[in-house]
């Protein structure tokens, strides 16, 4: 069998489904081969797939008694590993506090050995799981202390990433100027760093944003720059995610039958993948160009697949968003009553977890 590190190139090199070909065979006890598979999986998207397999990697990661120093050294950081790439996946579908629990348990671990490093990676995916769970001031400190570390140490594609995920809390703050320019700030650091996939994600990023600030042609302009490059990857979630964004922008210029038409795109590539959280983006998105198209009971349909989807998840704004949209719909079809208390705990609770979801409704 070829050795890991052959396996981490291609991984290096954008190459998943190499790594899955090469490996589909595997039945070894080898933690380091199951962790290469797990890493594919999740660079492809599978998250829950990449978590039984990070699982199992753990179960193989044995440390014996009377082990040298350095074998327990190298035993504690494949553990990290294993925990901050779980924590990703988990944060990815929605399983927020989950995520957060891992990772904090990692960088207690990684601050007490001292491992930089890890303790910082750790921090980041605590304050981007905050990030999921609403509480956006904890996770915008947590996160500019993560990019201090990576400006003191040069880190290109990590400050890339530290601005894309602030540019995302600005917009969940309404603070679009500034988000934008954190954006435009991570495509620049991240074309700087050669790394596509994340200058690919600048552009969804600037994309969303620039479409709840009423910059259409902007948004669809970005999403097409992301695209381009998704196009030429194994990157499931990110066509995915390009064409539920690109959605978007196409239902908010009108163009509902264009729109529908990534929309379907988009539930086919997040059902390949299992992503329940963001298939419940699809469906609201959905649901909304159906019920400009007045199909309004088609819509509704769409609209209970969403509030199914988001129930299981930490995904709060996705249930916000879905509740304003019943209630608007439900009110359409007759039911003030109904409509009214729906809209009235779903404002009271976007007001308590301090976003400003409910302005959205022009989007």
């Amino acid at each position: 069998m070829r050795p890991v590190s052959f396996y981490e190139e291609l991984l290096d090199s954008n190459q998943p489904l190499k790594v899955l070909e090469d490996l589909a065979s595997y039945k070894g006890k080898d933690a380091k081969i199951y962790f290469v598979l797990a890493e594919a999986r999740r660079m492809l998207g599978h998250f829950e797939k990449a978590i039984e397999l990070y699982s199992k990697a753990a179960s193989y990661n044995k440390l014996h008694a009377g082990a040298a120093p350095e074998e327990a050294e190298e035993f504690l950081l494949f553990k990290l590993d294993l925990s901050l790439a779980m924590a990703k996946c988990y944060r990815t579908l929605g399983i927020a506090q989950t995520a957060y629990d891992v990772a904090s348990e990692a960088f207690d671990m990684a601050e007490k050995q001292q491992f930089l490093d890890y303790a910082m990676t750790a921090l980041q995916e605590m304050g981007m799981a905050l990030r999921a769970l609403g509480k956006l001031e904890e996770a915008s400190s947590l996160l500019n202390e993560v990019l201090s570390y990576y400006e003191s140490e040069k880190d290109l594609p990590g400050q890339a990433f530290i601005y894309w995920a602030l540019g995302g809390i600005c917009r969940l703050q309404g603070r679009f100027k500034e988000g934008v320019n954190y954006f435009k700030l991570s495509i620049k650091l991240a074309r700087r760093a050669k790394d596509e996939i994340s200058e690919a994600y600048g552009y969804c990023g600037l994309a969303g944003i620039s479409r709840i600030a009423g910059d259409i042609k902007g948004c669809v302009d970005n999403y097409v720059k992301a695209e381009k490059i998704f196009k030429n990857t194994d990157d499931i979630f990110g066509k995915a995610y390009t064409n539920c964004g690109m959605a978007n922008g196409l239902r908010q210029l009108g163009k509902y039958d264009e729109a529908l038409k990534r929309y379907k795109r988009a539930d086919a590539l997040y059902t390949a993948i299992n992503d329940t959280v963001d298939l419940g983006f699809v469906k609201w998105g959905k649901a909304d160009a159906l019920k400009r198209k007045n199909k309004l009971a088609e819509a509704l349909s769409e609209l209970k697949e969403a509030k199914e989807l988001f129930a299981s998840s930490d995904e709060i704004r996705g249930q916000l968003l879905t509740e304003f949209s019943l209630a608007q719909l439900i009110y359409a079809l007759g039911d003030a009553k109904q409509a009214k208390s729906i809209y009235d705990a779903a404002l009271e609770r976007a007001r308590k977890e301090g976003l400003y979801t409910y302005m959205e409704s022009y989007t």
